[in-house]
């Protein structure tokens, strides 16, 4: 991947080509290019801290201690819902 300058410059010839390559305008194509480059790298921030966060999340127990699953040995005392015996209509 081009570092930053590359990247900038390569950008700025992209906006002189798309004027029609007009004389005189290299640092307003310079100056478009690294407003470019920073709203893509505020864009890949956000990404990136969007992710971490998504990751964190995902790492959280979904239970709360006080709803925690019974141990194993436990499992013979736990009753099963009633069922009402009625099949649900189509």
């Amino acid at each position: 991947m081009p570092d930053r300058d590359e990247w900038i410059a390569r950008r700025a010839y992209s906006h002189w080509e798309a004027e029609g390559r007009p004389d005189g305008r290299d640092a307003d194509h310079w100056h478009a290019a690294l407003i470019d480059w920073q709203m893509l790298q505020d864009a890949a921030d956000r990404l990136s801290d969007n992710a971490g966060r998504r990751i964190a999340d995902a790492r959280t127990p979904i239970l709360a201690p006080a709803q925690a699953l019974p141990e194993p040995g436990d499992l013979a005392n736990v009753k099963a819902p009633a069922r009402s015996g009625k099949v649900p209509k189509r």
